[in-house]
Order: C-alpha cells, then structure tokens, then sequence
C-alpha cells in the first residue's frame, strides 16, 4: 500500500487551480462517524439523483469505506452485506481477538470483496483515504494500492478494530484510524486537485456519556422498593412478614448494585465517546484554517456512531441534507458560492 505523509497543519495546495488549468473541479469531502457513515450513503444517492458526479473524493473512516465503495461499484452490495449483520451474524464476519492493539479483526469481512478490488489509481476519479500513522501520530494520505486495503487503514478504530500494517522505503508501520488527525480531508481533497469542496461532516456534535452529565438539581433520588408478591392466605403472617422483608431486602440490593454499576464509565462506552469527542473537536478545529468551500452539517439529534441498526433513517438524513442545499451546491459547481461557508440541517 503506498501512502504519502502529510503534515497535520499543511495548507490547501496553492498548486490545486494549476494543475486544471483555472477550471472548477469539485471535490467531496466524506468525513469520519462510524455508523453515522450512513449519511454518506444518502448524500451520495442525492447528488447522483442530481446529476451531479464529484470529480474528487477524499474520505476519513466510514467516508472512506462508503466513498470507496461506490467508486468501486459496490456500495449496493456493501449495504446489502451491512444491513444483513445481526449480533450472531457478525460473529462470522469479524474475528474477535486481542491483537494489533484492538478486539475485532475485520479481515473476514474485506474478504467478501475482494475480487471487486481495484488499485485507488484505476478508480474513475482520483480518490484518497486518511489515516493515522501509531508510530508518529501523523496523518497520512492512501492515494495508491488497493481501495480496500486502504479504506481498511483509514476505518481501524483504535482499541476496537485492529491496526492496519503499512510498509514504506522506512520500513514497517501500523495505521489506524484517520479521525484521530483529519476527519474530514479537506486538504486531502485539495491535494488531489479538487479547486471547490464540498466536506460533510457527520460529528458536528460529540456523543458523550449523557448520564455522567452533571445533574441541574442537588435532590436526592430514593430507590422505590418494589411491591412484595403476593403470598397465600394461609402462611402466617410472622413467615409472610419475613418472606416480604426479605424480598425486600434482596430488590434494595440488587437496585443499588445497578447504581453502582451504571456510576462508573464502562470500557467499550469510555472508548466510543472518547472517539466521538476527538472527532467532533478535531473537524471543527480543522476546518478553521483548512475551510472548505461549503461545509454541511447533518441533524445527528438521537443518531449515535454505534446506532447501525437506523441506516434507513441516516441515509434519509444525508439524502435530505443535499436536496435541501442543492442550490448552493450548483452555485459552488460553478464557481457562484461564496467560501468557506457551514450549513447545519
């Protein structure tokens, strides 16, 4: 996989008009979410409605899968596979191991798609993923190799999917998820010769533990006790009263080792939110000196990165999110739109 490294506070390319000789070239810029990757799936459906085709794409995570699939020809296939995935289901399309510094190896599932694979440089448009290089903590650009192998790079969640290997003139490294430097790549989209972008950014808003919030009253909650069962007539009532005591007793427990175990952060929950806040944090950072030309900003309100079983309302959300900025869209093709300008749903 040959990969270019990338300087995390590298401006857009000064060269990126040059090489198209003054005309408009759109890029897309697919961001970074897990399963909120699904809004891709939307966008791409509306701007193909539209009969808009990107002449650049850049994705990071879920946008590189989802932008990687369509260029592949695949992405009907690839969200008839994920739609499929029921808790047992996915037992056989991942391995669960402890190695690479991550649970899930994700190689069974890329297997599936192997023979529909092609070479980023044969793709029809020129594409490139991000990721993020373990050893160094840079960014670094997929623009050649394998479409799979880099989207596979681009999407290794750390601490949850295993990290990708890379080899390069210096030697072995490990990639991981590109969400931890660049999001959403608007200045890979640039790089690639993109001279307007388009970036969707699918975390605008960061998924903390929403129960660790601090509360807005002081008051304290009593745990009710349930209503013992009902015993027959004929037990006496010092046994009725000590079976009920009892119960009693057992419910108090019980409900209080749930507080105890719901007052602490869980791994897999810590894991998640730490990664939706970096995400959310790092694209807003971004695209402050790395403006996209237009920036859209999907209603995410109750869809989380790990809501996959909501792909039907997410794709709804991103087709929605173009159709109802299709003007703006159209001005910034030819080159009308004023930059640098976020819209949120």
């Amino acid at each position: 996989m040959a990969a270019n490294k990338a300087n995390p506070l590298q401006k857009p390319s000064a060269g990126a008009s040059k090489k198209t000789g003054g005309a408009v070239k759109f890029g897309l810029a697919l961001g970074s979410g897990a399963a909120r990757g699904w809004i891709h799936v939307g966008v791409l459906q509306a701007l193909d409605d539209l009969g808009i085709k990107p002449d650049v794409m850049a994705g990071c995570s879920a946008g590189a899968l989802v932008g990687g699939a369509s260029l592949l020809g695949i992405l009907d296939e690839f969200k008839q596979w994920a739609r499929s995935l029921s808790p047992v289901s996915a037992l056989g399309a991942f391995s669960f191991q402890m190695a690479r510094g991550g649970l899930i190896n994700p190689e069974n599932a890329f297997k599936a798609f192997r023979d529909n694979d092609r070479p980023i440089e044969d793709l029809p448009i020129p594409f490139g993923a991000v990721a993020t290089d373990l050893g160094t903590g840079q960014e670094v650009w997929l623009t050649e190799g394998s479409t799979l192998d880099a989207a596979r790079a681009s999407s290794a969640i750390p601490m949850l999917i295993h990290a990708a290997p890379w080899s390069d003139k210096d030697g072995a490294h490990w990639l991981v998820d590109g969400a931890l430097t660049n999001p959403v790549p608007v200045n890979l989209a640039r790089e690639l010769g993109a001279t307007h972008v388009l970036a969707i950014d699918v975390n605008p808003i960061s998924r903390t533990i929403e129960r660790f919030k601090p509360s807005p009253s002081h008051e304290v909650v009593a745990i009710d006790d349930e209503a013992p069962a009902k015993l027959p007539d004929n037990i006496p009532a010092p046994v009725a009263k000590l079976i009920a005591d009892t119960q009693r007793f057992i419910d108090r427990q019980r409900n209080m080792a749930l507080q105890r175990l719901h007052a602490k952060p869980h791994f897999f929950e810590t894991a998640l939110a730490t990664m939706d806040i970096v995400q959310a944090q790092m694209g807003e950072a971004r695209a402050q000196y790395q403006k996209p030309d237009l920036r859209l900003l999907p209603d995410v309100k109750g869809l989380t990165p790990m809501s996959f079983d909501k792909h039907e309302e997410m794709t709804r959300e991103g087709y929605d999110l173009i159709m109802n900025n299709q003007d703006k869209i159209i001005q910034l093709i030819e080159g009308k739109a004023p930059a640098n300008k976020t819209l949120a749903e």
